[in-house]
């Protein structure tokens, strides 16, 4: 997808490196930037309205999570999309999420329970609207609350290591998952998350994780051999 010629907000002057990170970061979530796209740093300054200096160490940064390949003297590209990664981060973040939320909910505070309610309700509208990659960020951070609230820095450093491969082909999938039944879900939690039953918040994630995994490999997952002969898009 060709970039705009110049971004209708400036960047802002003050973490610039960090400004231009996340400009980028959203515009490979959401698909304006496409797997496999190149980079090229004059187009990207040109968008931007910044030197090249915060572009390259924003890149370096994204390509440290995986969503930028680098390659010295050939290219610089969005990273394509790796179904096989993306199978194993289904799993993978189901599990986390699961055990996460059993240990941190009987001691979660006051604020973490309110920031849990006010993303349910956010949940709720981008369901309503099929806002998938706003859909994407909101289950995102909903469910990060409870891995930070573990105080287990190498279970946060995981789970927000493997959101932004799931946000993005959140982003780009036609039909990734049925959204009708979200919110509802996500409310149930939420409030079994202010009663502080662990056990039930557990039994609610897996609940949840468990049709999605399901309906991935049963409907919309590609077969190994096909994945073997072709394992990027």
């Amino acid at each position: 997808m060709p970039l705009p010629v110049k971004d209708t907000q400036p960047v802002e002057r003050r973490l610039l490196r960090d400004v231009v990170y996340q400009r980028l970061y959203e515009g490979i979530i959401d698909g304006t930037l496409e797997p496999g796209e190149t980079l090229l740093d004059e187009k990207l300054t040109a968008w931007l309205g910044v030197s090249r200096t915060p572009v390259r160490e924003a890149l370096m940064k994204l390509a440290d999570i995986g969503l930028v390949e680098m390659a010295p003297n050939r290219y610089t590209r969005v990273a394509p999309i790796d179904l096989r990664a993306i199978d194993e981060a289904i799993y993978t973040t189901g599990i986390l999420h699961e055990h996460a939320a059993r240990e941190s909910t009987p001691s979660l505070n006051a604020a973490t329970i309110g920031r849990l309610e006010k993303v349910a309700k956010e949940i709720k509208k981008h369901a309503k609207t099929k806002d998938l990659p706003a859909l994407g960020r909101s289950l995102n951070e909903f469910f990060l609350e409870f891995e930070r609230s573990t105080d287990n820095t190498v279970l946060v450093t995981v789970s927000e290591g493997l959101s932004p491969q799931l946000l993005r082909y959140v982003s780009v999938w036609q039909l990734p998952f049925d959204t009708d039944d979200i919110p509802g879900k996500i409310a149930d939690i939420a409030a079994a998350a202010k009663a502080h039953d662990g056990d039930k918040v557990g039994e609610l994630i897996h609940e949840l994780y468990e049709p999605a995994r399901r309906q991935f490999f049963d409907e919309y997952r590609r077969s190994d051999a096909e994945i073997d002969a072709s394992p990027i898009v």
